[in-house]
């Protein structure tokens, strides 16, 4: 039950049966490591989630915080069949990535939201992200780490979106202006840009840089920390980490920072779940993710050189 003595932060993930083992982690280090002083309102996006994962989702929330936190499930499949968006999927990506895109029409009774992504574990006390001033920009979010570790990742965003790689955000881990969010028209926006431009490389977070562009406030790196090692990052600075492409835990071993994910892990009603994941994730699927990733910077490639890019596009508007 909500308490209204506290404030109040709306907390949103996105997730479909694949991952919901993984939102259990991230749910159980998110409330592990938060401050007592607020209310946590989970909300989880899905467009058909099992029961038992619901149940088990609900159970981790009551014995975390059983009068400083509630979850909801809410099915965004019928707003999703409305829209009129062209949502274009690839490997792991489902359609409840796009979620995100429709947080702040539907729940327009905040004006500031945090979207999270379920492969991640919170290290940190998250009221802290969700109370970062950023001021009249449509979002908080940190550097795309892979853009900037990756040149083939960089060329492609600053040759094929016109972003330059330092100002290219992770959409994973997002601080939402809604109210901004809503005034610019940005849900509109993005189903428009997605009819128009197939984004291929990244999707989603693609069509939110090219939109929100300008209006980004940059938040620490250690807020969104992908699961690699970087000499350019200290890890006293850790606060959340973001297990994503081929840094998972559940399917590899030697996962940079992969103790503080077993720890939370081992905590939850799906463990045995999570383990079975990993005894059955066999060498031909490791092998189908490597071809992925080849296949990915093939795409990045042919992205940054094809003359009717999106960047190229726009310039010959002009």
């Amino acid at each position: 039950m909500e308490n209204n003595d506290k404030n109040v932060i709306p907390i949103f993930f996105a997730t479909d049966n694949n991952y919901a083992p993984f939102l259990a982690v991230a749910l159980t280090s998110l409330l592990d490591n938060a401050s007592k002083d607020y209310f946590y309102k989970i909300y989880v996006l899905t467009t058909n989630l099992k029961r038992e994962y619901a149940e088990q989702l609900n159970l981790i929330c009551h014995d975390a915080r059983p009068d400083g936190a509630s979850i909801e499930f809410v099915s965004l499949g019928e707003e999703m069949e409305k829209s009129s968006g062209n949502f274009h999927l690839r490997d792991y990506y489902s359609k409840e990535t796009y979620c995100r895109v429709f947080i702040p029409r539907v729940f327009s009774q905040y004006d500031k939201v945090l979207y999270l992504d379920c492969d991640i574990v919170v290290t940190g006390d998250i009221s802290e992200l969700y109370n970062i001033d950023i001021g009249d920009n449509i979002l908080g979010a940190a550097s795309e780490e892979v853009m900037m570790e990756y040149d083939v990742f960089g060329t492609y965003v600053e040759k094929a979106l016109g972003i330059p790689r330092e100002d290219y955000f992770s959409a994973g881990v997002l601080l939402i202006n809604a109210k901004k969010y809503r005034e610019d028209d940005i849900e509109s926006k993005f189903i428009k840009l997605m009819n128009t431009y197939t984004f291929r490389v990244t999707q989603d977070e693609d069509y939110l840089n090219v939109l929100c562009q300008g209006k980004v406030k940059m938040v620490d790196l250690g807020w969104n920390k992908s699961a690699f090692k970087s000499d350019k990052f200290d890890d006293k600075n850790l606060k959340l980490i973001h297990y994503k492409i081929n840094w998972k835990p559940w399917h590899y071993d030697n996962v940079y920072y992969e103790e503080f994910f077993w720890k939370y892990a081992q905590k939850t009603f799906l463990y045995d779940n999570i383990l079975k994941i990993k005894a059955g994730y066999t060498e031909d699927l490791h092998e189908r993710d490597n071809l992925a990733f080849e296949n990915l910077v093939k795409m990045a490639v042919e992205d940054s050189n094809d003359p009717n890019n999106y960047c190229n596009s726009t310039k010959a508007k002009k």
